[in-house]
C-alpha cells in the first residue's frame, strides 16, 4: 500500500474581509498487493505525474480505513448486531478433534468409553487414538486423563454437534480439564431445543462476505479465528442458588424491544429478518468493505408489514440451512421442477448402483495431513453444458447476464463408477464461513479417513444439501428486493453509548 498527501490550497474570506490561505491535505491510495506488485510497479515507473493513486476518504464509523471501503452511505446509521443481540459466545474448539468428534455417534461412544477405561493402558488408548495420549503446548494429554479416569465418563455430554456448514456430527463436550481446547462453558447451557442461533464474526477474514450460517446446536468455529454464536434466548439465572431454571427470555438490548414495540412485532420476526438481510446478495455487493471490516449492520423497516415480509424470507432461509429441518419442494414431497434434477445421483454406464459395494469415496477429496488435520484434495469434478432436460434457472437473474446458477454444471464423482450429476457451477462454489460448503464435506469422508463407505442416506445428503443451496440461491431476487423495500423506510436507529 502506498499513500500520498497532496497539498490542496483554498482561499476563503477571514475575519475583517481579508483572504486567508489554509490548506487541505487529501489522502490518496495506491493499492499494490499480491505476485503482481513488482511487475505493476516497473510497468508505472515512467508515469510520473500520471494518476496513479485514487483519493480516499476514510470513515470513522468504520475505524478510519486507509483503504477505501465500499459500503452505502445510510450504512452505518443502522445498528451492529451486538447493538441488537447484545450477547454472544465463541464457539468449541476442541484441539482433539479424532478423539472427541465423529461422524459416526456409536464409534465416538466407543472410543470415549475406552478413553475412560482404567483397564486400558496409555499405550492402548494411543494405539486406539493418537491424539488421545499425544503431549502437545499446553496439552498435558496423559495428565488430563488420568484426572477424568478418577473421575468417569460422563455420556450425557456426547450431544449434537455442527463441525462445519452442513455437516452435523457428534462430540463429547467434556466440561472439565482442558481437553477441549475452548470449551465455551456460558455457551454450552444454552444451546436449548427452542433457542436459535446466527453465526458472526466481527471482522469477515475474506474479502466476500459469507457469514450469517443458521444453526439450532452446538457448533465449532468457521473459518479463520473465532466464531461468534448469536443466541435468539438466553436462560434466565432467577438466583444465586436456582442457576439450571429453563426459564428464558430474548436476548435484545433495551434498544431493540423498544423498537419491537412501537411496530408491535416479536423477537423472532427480528431474528429472522436479520438472517434476510445478512444473506442478502445486494446488501453483500453494496456494503462489502464494511462488512470486511467490522460487525454487520442491519436496516431496520419502520413498518411491521416491512418486518414481517422480511422474516418469512428469513425462515426459509434458516430452513433451508438446517439440514435437519425438511423442506417441502426441497428435500422432502414432490421435488420442484427446477431442482429435481441437480445432484442425482448416477452411475457410469448401465444397471443399479449397489449401496454395499459403489459408494465407497475414492477420487481424491482429502487425506490425513500432519497431526491428524484433514486436507483437501481435488477429486475428480467434470465440467460441462447443461443437458435440455436439466433446466437453467427458470428465473434469470436481473442483476447478473446469467442464470441464478451459474452458466455451467458439474458431475461430481464419489469414485470410478458413482457420481453426483448436475450439481450447478454456484452452487458448487457456494462457500459459507469461508468453506466451500460441498467440497468440504466430501474432503473429511474420503474413505481413508473415514474408515468404510458412505452410507445410501449419506450420499442422498449431498443430494439434499445441493438442493437446499440451489434453493437459497434462488431466492436472491427476493431477498434483493426485500432488501429493497426495507432501505425505502428505516426506523431511525439511536446508538446507544
Amino acid at each position: 500500500v502506498n499513500m500520498a498527501l497532496t497539498p490542496s490550497p483554498l482561499v476563503g474570506e477571514g475575519a475583517g474581509g481579508e483572504g486567508v490561505m489554509s490548506q487541505q491535505r487529501p489522502i490518496k491510495f495506491r493499492d499494490l498487493w499480491g505476485v503482481t506488485k513488482w511487475q505493476q510497479l516497473l510497468e508505472s515507473q515512467d508515469q510520473v505525474g500520471k494518476s496513479l493513486y485514487q483519493e480516499v476518504k476514510p470513515a470513522i464509523a468504520l475505524g478510519l480505513p486507509l483503504k477505501q471501503k465500499n459500503f452505502e452511505d445510510t450504512y452505518i446509521k443502522h445498528p451492529q448486531l451486538p447493538e441488537l443481540f447484545p450477547i454472544a459466545f465463541p464457539g468449541v474448539q476442541t484441539k482433539v478433534d479424532e478423539l472427541v468428534i465423529d461422524i459416526d455417534k456409536d464409534r465416538l461412544f466407543t472410543r470415549m468409553s475406552q478413553y475412560f477405561d482404567s483397564t486400558i493402558s496409555h499405550e492402548e488408548m494411543g494405539h486406539i487414538c493418537l491424539g488421545a495420549i499425544q503431549r502437545a503446548a499446553q496439552f498435558d494429554a496423559k495428565a488430563i486423563r488420568e484426572y477424568l479416569l478418577k473421575r468417569g465418563f460422563l455420556p450425557e455430554y456426547i450431544v449434537r454437534y455442527c463441525y462445519r456448514p452442513f455437516d452435523f456430527r457428534w462430540i463429547y463436550w467434556e466440561p472439565e480439564t482442558n481437553l477441549l481446547g475452548r470449551k465455551s462453558p456460558d455457551y454450552f447451557p444454552q444451546v436449548l431445543n427452542e433457542n436459535l442461533w446466527i453465526e458472526a464474526r466481527q471482522k469477515q477474514p475474506k474479502e466476500d462476505f459469507d457469514r450469517g450460517y443458521f444453526v439450532r446446536i452446538l457448533s465449532d468455529n468457521f473459518g479463520n479465528g473465532f466464531s461468534s454464536y448469536i443466541p435468539l434466548y438466553l436462560k434466565k439465572q432467577v438466583s444465586l442458588f436456582n442457576q439450571n431454571s429453563e426459564e428464558i427470555h430474548p436476548n435484545l438490548s433495551d434498544a431493540a424491544l423498544s423498537y419491537l414495540e412501537q411496530i408491535a412485532a416479536t423477537e423472532q420476526d427480528l431474528f429472522y429478518h436479520t438472517l434476510a438481510i445478512l444473506h442478502d446478495p445486494l446488501y453483500r455487493r453494496e456494503n462489502s468493505g464494511a462488512l470486511h471490516q467490522d460487525w454487520a449492520r442491519i436496516p431496520l423497516p419502520d413498518l411491521r408489514e416491512t418486518l414481517i415480509a422480511s422474516a418469512t424470507l428469513g425462515r426459509q432461509i434458516a430452513a433451508l440451512l438446517d439440514p435437519e429441518t425438511p423442506v417441502k419442494g426441497v428435500t422432502s414431497g414432490k421435488i420442484r421442477f427446477e431442482l429435481k434434477t441437480i445432484a442425482v445421483v448416477s452411475r457410469i454406464g448401465t444397471g443399479n448402483l449397489d449401496p454395499n459395494t459403489n459408494f465407497a469415496l475414492t477420487a481424491g477429496w482429502g487425506h490425513a495431513g500432519q497431526n491428524g488435520v484433514t486436507m483437501p484434495g481435488r477429486g475428480k469434478v467434470i465440467a460441462r453444458d447443461y443437458l435440455p432436460e436439466e433446466p437453467l434457472s427458470p428465473n434469470p437473474s436481473p442483476t447478473r447476464g446469467e442464470g441464478l446458477l451459474g452458466v455451467a454444471t458439474y458431475d461430481i464423482y464419489l469414485n470410478d463408477i458413482a457420481y453426483w450429476k448436475n450439481i450447478p457451477d454456484r452452487v458448487w462454489s457456494y462457500t459459507i464461513g469461508g468453506y466451500q460448503v460441498i467440497k468440504k464435506w466430501l474432503s473429511y469422508r474420503e474413505l481413508e479417513l473415514l474408515g468404510r463407505s458412505l452410507k445410501q442416506e449419506e450420499v442422498i445428503e449431498v443430494t439434499q444439501m445441493a438442493r437446499r443451496i440451489a434453493a437459497i440461491l434462488l431466492l436472491e431476487p427476493e431477498l434483493d428486493a426485500n432488501y429493497e423495500a426495507v432501505k425505502q423506510a428505516t426506523y431511525p436507529w439511536q446508538t446507544q453509548q
